[in-house]
């Protein structure tokens, strides 16, 4: 749950998004998200994947779908 949380907040909140490319876990702990090390690592492909993009909350949903 709290990873969709955190895909909900980087589609709404662009300087949420870029502080959480550049510092990850400071960032999660200042909104008081708590992610495993899996969802961690995660979220780091899908935003370092993107590269200088914005990151959608499509392209994250549908990274999910086969994640278990």
């Amino acid at each position: 749950m709290a990873l969709a949380q955190v895909a909900y907040q980087i589609s709404r909140d662009t300087d949420f998004a870029a502080r959480l490319r550049m510092d990850p876990e400071a960032t999660l702990a200042e909104k008081g998200f708590e992610l495993s090390r899996e969802e961690l690592a995660f979220l780091s492909r899908g935003l370092h994947g993107a590269s200088d993009k914005q990151v959608s909350l499509s392209d994250l949903v549908s990274k999910m779908r086969g994640w278990k």
